[in-house]
Formats: C-alpha cells, sequence, structure tokens
C-alpha cells in the first residue's frame, strides 16, 4: 500500500541522529583525546554565546570556570581514562558575556579495537532550576534544624521546670500532712473529723501527683527511673496498697488474688507505684457499682500483675495512645490528674524488663502487668 502522496514523507529526518544531535535540548560535544573539540551542537553554542568556527580546535576545559576546570584536570579525566565514563558530575560554564551557567556533565571516552583512544563526547544538561531547588531545599534544612533545636531547649526547660515545681512542692505538702496528723489528734466533731479527713486524702492525692510529676522529669530528661532490686515477697507490699486505697475510696470495693507464695526479685516501691496507679485509674474510670480486681501469679517463670474493672469499653483510638502522658486526661476531662499514672506505670514495668498492657472490651478492662522473674526458694 502506498503513502498518501500528500503526507510528507519524514523517514528520513526521524532517523537522522545527526539532526537530533544538532536540535536537542541539551548540549553536546565532541573532543580529541587531547580534549580539544572537534563538534559542538546549536544548543550548546546558543548558551555559550559562540560561534562553531570560535571554538573549534579548542580546549574543551577553557569553556569551564576556573573551578570546574580544575576538578575536571585533576578528577574526571583520569576518570574517563580509568574507567571509561563519569555521570551527573556538577560544573559551570564560563559564557561569552563573562556569567557563569550551572550544568551537569556526562562524559565517556570511546576507544578502538586496541583499546586507544579515539575521542570523547561530552552531555551537558542545564541545572539552573536543580540548583535552586537545592539551594532552596537546604535553607529549608537549616530552618528545620533551627526549629527543631529551638523546640528541644523549649522541651527540656518545661522538663527542668517541671521537675524543679515537683520538688519544691514537697516541702509544704510535708507540713501540710504533718499538721492534718496534729489535727487528727484533738478533731473532736465529726465536722473536723471530716475536714481532716479531707486533707488527708488531698495530701495523699497531692503526692501521688508529685511524684508522677518527678518521674515524668526523670524520664524525659534522659535519667530514667532508678531501681533497688531486692528479692522480697510481693504480697505484703500489695497488700498495703490495696488497704491504703481502700481508705481513699471507702464506698469501693476491690478484691485480692493471690497465687505467689515466694520472693521475686524487683523495686519493692516502684511496683507498690505501678500497682497505686493502676488500681487508681481502675478506681476512677471504672464502673463504680463493679469491684476492681486484682491478680498476682507466678506463670511461666513471668510475674503477672493484673487490674481489672467493670464499666465501659476504652475507645480504639484512645487504645492507641494510652501509655503517652497525658493523654488518659484529654479523653476524660472531668476527672482530676494529669494523665501521668498509666505513662510512669509503664515505664516502671519497662525499667523492670517486663511491660504493660491493655485489653478493653464491653466484659471490662484490664492492664496486664508482666516481668520475667527467677524464682527463689
Amino acid at each position: 500500500m502506498s503513502s498518501d502522496p500528500k503526507e510528507p514523507n519524514n523517514s528520513g529526518l526521524e532517523n537522522n541522529f545527526e539532526d537530533f544531535l544538532e536540535h536537542s535540548l541539551s548540549g553536546y560535544i565532541s573532543t580529541n583525546p587531547r580534549g580539544e573539540i572537534i563538534r559542538i551542537n546549536s544548543k550548546l553554542l546558543e548558551w555559550l554565546g559562540y560561534n562553531k568556527e570560535d571554538l573549534i580546535g579548542k580546549r574543551m576545559t577553557g569553556l569551564l570556570a576556573m573551578g570546574s576546570r580544575i576538578f575536571y584536570e585533576t578528577h574526571l579525566s583520569p576518570l574517563l581514562k580509568l574507567h571509561g565514563s563519569f555521570e551527573e558530575v556538577a560544573a559551570e560554564l564560563l559564557l561569552k558575556d563573562g556569567s557563569k551557567l550551572h550544568i551537569l556533565l556526562n562524559g565517556y571516552i570511546r576507544n578502538d579495537e586496541n583499546n586507544k583512544p579515539l575521542f570523547i563526547r561530552l552531555n551537558v544538561y542545564k541545572a539552573t532550576e536543580r540548583k535552586v531547588y537545592e539551594e532552596n531545599l537546604r535553607h529549608a534544612v537549616i530552618d528545620a534544624e533551627k526549629t527543631l533545636l529551638k523546640e528541644r531547649e523549649m522541651a527540656t526547660l518545661r522538663e527542668q521546670f517541671i521537675a524543679v515545681l515537683g520538688h519544691d512542692l514537697r516541702n509544704p505538702l510535708g507540713a501540710i500532712k504533718s499538721g492534718a496528723s496534729l489535727l487528727t489528734r484533738s478533731a473532736s466533731s465529726d465536722r473536723d473529723k471530716s475536714i481532716v479527713g479531707m486533707i488527708k486524702k488531698s495530701s495523699l492525692r497531692m503526692e501521688e501527683l508529685i511524684a508522677n510529676v518527678m518521674d515524668f522529669a526523670r524520664v524525659r530528661l534522659g535519667g530514667g527511673l532508678s531501681l533497688d532490686l531486692k528479692d522480697v515477697f510481693i504480697e505484703p507490699i500489695i497488700l498495703h496498697v490495696i488497704e491504703e486505697l481502700r481508705i481513699t475510696f471507702p464506698e469501693r470495693i476491690v478484691t485480692v488474688d493471690f497465687e505467689v507464695k515466694k520472693t521475686i526479685n524487683c523495686d519493692a516501691d516502684r511496683i507498690s507505684q505501678l500497682l497505686s496507679n493502676l488500681v487508681a485509674n481502675a478506681l476512677t474510670h471504672g464502673s463504680p457499682n463493679e469491684p476492681v480486681k486484682v491478680i498476682a501469679r507466678i506463670a511461666l517463670n513471668y510475674f503477672e500483675l493484673i487490674v481489672s474493672n467493670g464499666g465501659k469499653p476504652i475507645p480504639e483510638d484512645a487504645l492507641e495512645t494510652l501509655f503517652e502522658p497525658f493523654t488518659r486526661e484529654a479523653s476524660s476531662p472531668s476527672q482530676q490528674g494529669l494523665g501521668l499514672g498509666l505513662y510512669i506505670a509503664a515505664q516502671i514495668a519497662n525499667a523492670h524488663g517486663g511491660n504493660l498492657a491493655v485489653t478493653s472490651n464491653t466484659t471490662g478492662t484490664s492492664f496486664i502487668f508482666r516481668m520475667p522473674v527467677y524464682i527463689i526458694d
């Protein structure tokens, strides 16, 4: 089938590779092995501002700005001889009007059958936009680093303030507790006893909050939680915590189930703090009509401490951040506290080489602390 006579025949032009190189949007240049220009296309001549006759026979490095010229002669030329090519090397062209043009260079050397160099070919690409992009990116990185440094400094300052505040609050709190103890002895009427009881209850709550704030500051400032590990019987420790909370929440029921009859190696005070935070959390957020259950047991060389309560399940989105600081109280703003109890409990679990997990559904919510133990008879 013959082609339409009205349609121009461009097959020869399409197959003309010389035409492609000559009218390419990129620059092309060929030199002899000595680096003298033997061919150069129109686009590169346009960029440079020269005529072809001005450059044929001239050394290619004469088109480069001084820094790029030195780099080409000391690095790229030896690289061509050694490896035969290089790719995407940043350089600068020195234009006829004295200005400079940022470019990327690709180059290769062509050898004959005896591995003798015949010529060198270079592809030249404008890198002006890329240079602007890289410069903008560099400034963005610098700005981000400055912002990050400032935020870190502010975070450190806040945490140092928290640590100092928590430390300084302990002295007046100690005076309040001592005063409440003295008033207990002289309180005669039910009204006086109720007021003193409220002061003592608030003091204990304040002491717990300060302890959590201090521990939060230690963790965030990099010191971590310190442990005093000893082999202890865990049952009396747990019972003491439960009795304290029963006094604080006299209207609530807390049941305890023990299956631990031997000593375990732990920090007794920290385990008390963990349990106190978990039970207080269960009493605060759980159903007031259902008991809080505490189970302590040894299972497969792991010590497990489980605190369960009834009530509405914790929402799925809240479960994901439950052990992060300040999150629980954000989801239940009506409750008192800073939202640090579960965070500190999780940190205590981690410090013991264990973990703290949670399950929550329509049947109830359970917090499970597990840590490896070595049973001592």
